[in-house]
């Protein structure tokens, strides 16, 4: 496969950059608005992140990612890093789950909000909280299973030491004195109220969690598990109310997050298969892949390289009218927009 400008191997636009205003530039979250035009949030505002100064920044394409807009603030606390690792679409309302957090414990105080817009993101309503006293927990991408309900991935962090984080400081996120445990939260009604499920541990930290529905109603969790150097699993065979214990897959992953989502009879693995795990190195987030599976992920039989360059933090929705998959992904610098027909995803 030819290898194009930036080690990509299909075409890619520019969906932005990061500039003097927003000098930071993480994890595009990016979906097809119910009036026809594509909305990308991402992580921005500060020098890194976590810090105070993070914000949500927003664009907007209204020619199928061809140009995008200017890029402006969508959501900002006064007193509180702000971030939106979820926004999905249900009919004419769009849904985006804000997270505020206080950086100086970093993301151990992490509130989750949801605002909704009705003009396909053009103005937003205030962010309120979720019903059902679901608060402190991060959620990613949601999945629609075949019974209609709806389950999200979330994972959480609990105190194990250090609760005084003056006193005895944790620099590292990823501490297992904080660890982060994973679960799912699920909505039988549309999102009128929400209940918790599972309580996923390990050895190490688990997180950026993405769950598929296989074809015999069986979900599977794939979870980030830090510094481990692959990624591990978890089973439910009752809709996601129970889940089996977590075990260790053979999917390389360093330290970076994944998108799984299912197109028609095909699981779609995006992500990037390097075992090197020595910490949090954006170096080592290569190359950026997608695996494909055709047996309910038994086996991943079709592999295609997408950027042999650093490339990570995927995000990507299906249109199945135009037949394409929409691929978001970040350099820390810069956010690109690579489409890939549907017909590159069967089997050779």
């Amino acid at each position: 496969m030819e290898t194009l400008k930036n080690g990509f191997h299909y075409p890619v636009t520019v969906i932005l950059t990061s500039d003097e205003q927003f000098g930071y530039a993480r994890e595009p979250i990016i979906q097809r608005m119910p009036d026809g035009s594509i909305v990308c949030l991402t992580l921005t505002g500060g020098p890194t992140e976590p810090h105070k100064t993070n914000v949500v920044g927003v664009v907007r394409s209204e020619d199928d990612g061809k140009s995008w807009s200017r890029h402006t603030t969508l959501f900002q606390h006064s007193e509180r890093a702000c971030w939106a690792p979820e926004m999905y679409v249900e009919g004419d309302v769009v849904c985006v789950l804000v997270h505020t957090y206080n950086s100086e414990c970093r993301y151990r105080e992490l509130i989750v909000y949801q605002s909704f817009s009705y003009d396909s993101g053009k103005t937003w309503t205030e962010p309120k909280s979720l019903p059902s006293g679901i608060t402190n927990y991060c959620f990613r991408k949601r999945c629609v299973l075949k019974n209609g309900n709806w389950i999200f991935p979330v994972y959480w962090q609990e105190c194990n030491a250090a609760w005084d984080w003056v006193k005895e400081p944790v620099e590292d996120s990823l501490s297992m004195k904080w660890p982060k445990r994973a679960g799912a939260v699920i909505s039988t009604d549309q999102g009128k109220t929400y209940s918790l499920h599972g309580y996923l541990k390990a050895e190490f930290p688990l997180w950026e969690n993405n769950i598929v529905e296989l074809e015999n109603g069986d979900l599977i969790m794939l979870m980030r598990a830090e510094r481990s150097g692959f990624l591990y699993k978890s089973i439910s065979h009752d809709g996601g109310y129970t889940w089996s214990e977590v075990e260790k897959t053979d999917i390389p992953n360093p330290n970076s997050k994944i998108t799984l989502i299912r197109q028609e009879n095909k699981i779609l693995l995006f992500h990037n298969p390097n075992s090197n795990y020595q910490g949090v190195i954006f170096d080592m987030r290569k190359p950026l892949s997608l695996w494909i599976s055709y047996d309910e992920m038994k086996s991943w039989e079709k592999k295609i390289v997408l950027c042999d360059e650093p490339m990570f933090y995927p995000h990507a929705f299906l249109d199945n009218e135009k037949r394409m998959v929409y691929l978001a992904s970040e350099n820390a610098r810069t956010h690109f927009l690579m489409k890939i027909p549907y017909a590159e995803l069967e089997k050779e």
